[in-house]
């Protein structure tokens, strides 16, 4: 499975922000998503994001809607992970 994500600061926190389509921005298949997504950014809290018409749907185990309000998500640089490969070494950067 292909996912984009991106690294951005929202409200001071710096986090990792995925993309996936909006069916799975939510408890159950969001939860197993952000389980696969974690070993990739290790040091940083995972986020699920569907930009929606009138604002964002968000989900991660902490107070995501919160971060996500008023952020401008749709500009951000994102890159393209492979979910079926390994994640990088613990020492090693992410993947950008």
């Amino acid at each position: 499975m292909k996912i984009r994500v991106a690294l951005t600061v929202l409200k001071g926190v710096r986090v990792a922000v995925a993309f996936p389509p909006p069916a799975w921005v939510v408890p159950g298949m969001g939860d197993a998503l952000l389980a696969r997504l974690q070993p990739w950014f290790p040091a940083l809290p995972v986020l699920l994001a569907a930009p929606q018409p009138h604002g964002v749907r968000a989900h991660a185990a902490f107070q995501a809607q919160a971060l996500v309000e008023g952020a401008g998500l749709a500009g951000l640089e994102t890159i393209e992970i492979d979910l079926d490969l390994q994640p990088p070494e613990a020492w090693e950067a992410p993947p950008f």
